[in-house]
């Protein structure tokens, strides 16, 4: 399964997503992104931005010396919820997407984990 079949899959499993993105943060790029609203390529970057900030963040020093390397980060907003997820075997590669608030997140986290997993592996 390619990567756009695997993000397709996200979305169908989970239809309050907006917005699934596969980012390579290293590179700051967003590589493959679907989902239902209608997104430009200047929100795609400020998405990726938002993931890299989550997590490069130098407030989270106390937080990684308490819990280890941060590989998950969640922003609720009034309108949506983002969530970033960080590939814990390759830290550039990972999932930024845009959800309704009433998806269903511990299922959500665990299919985009092994989405992001499945990605990276070249699987």
């Amino acid at each position: 399964m390619g990567i756009n079949e695997s993000l397709g899959a996200v979305i169908k499993a989970y239809p309050q997503t907006r917005v699934v993105a596969f980012a390579d943060l290293s590179a700051s790029m967003i590589l493959a992104s679907m989902g239902k609203d209608d997104i430009t390529q200047e929100h795609l970057d400020q998405l990726c931005q938002q993931a890299r900030s989550s997590f490069d963040d130098p407030l989270f020093s106390l937080s990684v010396e308490a819990f280890g390397e941060p590989h998950a980060a969640v922003v609720m907003g009034p309108e949506s919820l983002r969530v970033y997820l960080r590939s814990e075997s390759e830290p550039a590669d990972a999932m930024c997407c845009i959800c309704d608030h009433g998806i269903d997140l511990a299922g959500f986290v665990t299919k985009i984990r092994e989405t992001l997993d499945k990605i990276s592996a070249g699987a």
